[in-house]
């Protein structure tokens, strides 16, 4: 030790440990990666290693989601599934609207903001009319998740095929008590539109239980209840379209096909109001049709019912009837698909005018 005190040497430790310390806490990127806590990873997203710059062209950092090569044939396709909307929205404020679809495509979908280039980017776009203004997605109203007016974009920055997306939007609700029933599609830009057309309702205030009952009824374009309010219910029934138009006021807001009497037992043509409603009407005669939702608008004993069915034929006609919706073959009763039949049930009242020409 060359007769070096030890606490000499002991101070000269010292010294360098507290350097080599100081040091270290005055690098940034030392001190980050050695004093800090990783971020928590992007939930729902898969990253993936990207290829070097040169391979890559200038891909958008050290990982990216670009990095996919399409299959051969692509087929894009989405599903919706679900739609969660806020409750109790206060006329003026600001609330969300998280909707769920499933990618039943073969290929990979991106969003608008997933910044990678010549990718099949999904939208859910306005629809009836196709490509509309929605009141939610124009102006001040659009909070968060819009791309447009008629364009919504999907969360996630990418979906694989299989996999379910959230498409979530903020906007400011209108003034005063509403329901607003928008209809939606899914559609791959620059493709098509894909899946099918759906509505989403988004009540505004405290509307009324007529308002909400009415809104229902409407599937042939995006209305608000408060547009439908005060009107008269009408069914108009046109013989050669085989269609029935649902009507409040001058408005039609359901076209729905129906089957009408056959060209020897037809069905008779004027001005008509329901007279009576039954669960389920039995015919009096041999085979006693059994006519479910059954709705009577003349005395003679025409009617709007479901489908008809015998009893002990394993449902055999019934099949057989429902190969004819949009053909006339009845003996003069309006037929009409049940599920139609139900809700047209829940609309009409005693009372309510029908007119088939």
């Amino acid at each position: 030790m060359s007769g070096r005190p030890l606490t000499t040497i002991f101070l000269a430790s010292l010294t360098f440990v507290v350097t080599l310390l100081v040091g270290i806490l005055s690098h940034e990127a030392i001190k980050t990666s050695i004093l800090s806590a990783p971020e928590a990873p992007l939930t729902g997203i898969k990253l993936e290693l990207a290829k070097t710059e040169d391979e890559t062209d200038g891909k958008y950092g050290e990982w990216t989601y670009c990095d996919y090569t399409l299959p051969e044939t692509a087929q894009y396709n989405a599903e919706f599934q679900s739609a969660k909307v806020d409750e109790n929205i206060a006329p003026g404020g600001v609330f969300t609207v998280d909707m769920t679809l499933k990618n039943t495509g073969n290929t990979r979908l991106y969003s608008a903001d997933s910044g990678c280039p010549n990718a099949p980017v999904l939208n859910i776009g306005t629809q009836k009319s196709q490509d509309r203004e929605s009141v939610f997605g124009s102006g001040e109203s659009a909070m968060a998740g819009w791309k447009g007016p008629t364009r919504i974009k999907m969360s996630e920055n990418y979906v694989e095929s299989g996999e379910e997306f959230h498409v979530i939007f903020q906007s400011l609700a209108p003034e005063g008590h509403n329901v607003y029933r928008e209809f939606f599609q899914p559609v791959v830009e620059g493709e098509a539109w894909v899946g099918s057309i759906f509505n989403v309702d988004i009540a505004v205030g405290s509307p009324s239980d007529q308002m909400k009952s009415n809104i229902t009824y409407v599937k042939e374009e995006t209305m608000n209840a408060a547009e439908l309010e005060g009107l008269e219910k009408k069914v108009e029934i046109s013989l050669s379209e085989q269609e029935m138009y649902v009507k409040f006021g001058d408005k039609t807001v359901w076209e729905l096909q129906i089957s009408s009497g056959a060209w020897d037992t037809p069905t008779p043509r004027g001005n008509y109001k329901i007279l009576s409603k039954q669960d389920l009407r039995i015919g009096g005669k041999a085979p006693h049709y059994r006519m479910p939702y059954f709705q009577m608008w003349d005395s003679r004993g025409y009617g709007l019912h479901a489908l008809p069915y015998l009893a002990n034929d394993g449902g055999t006609f019934w099949t057989e009837a429902l190969t004819h919706i949009g053909v006339p073959v009845s003996h003069g009763c309006i037929r009409m698909l049940p599920d139609d039949a139900i809700l047209l049930y829940s609309f009409t009242d005693i009372g309510t005018p029908v007119t088939i020409y």
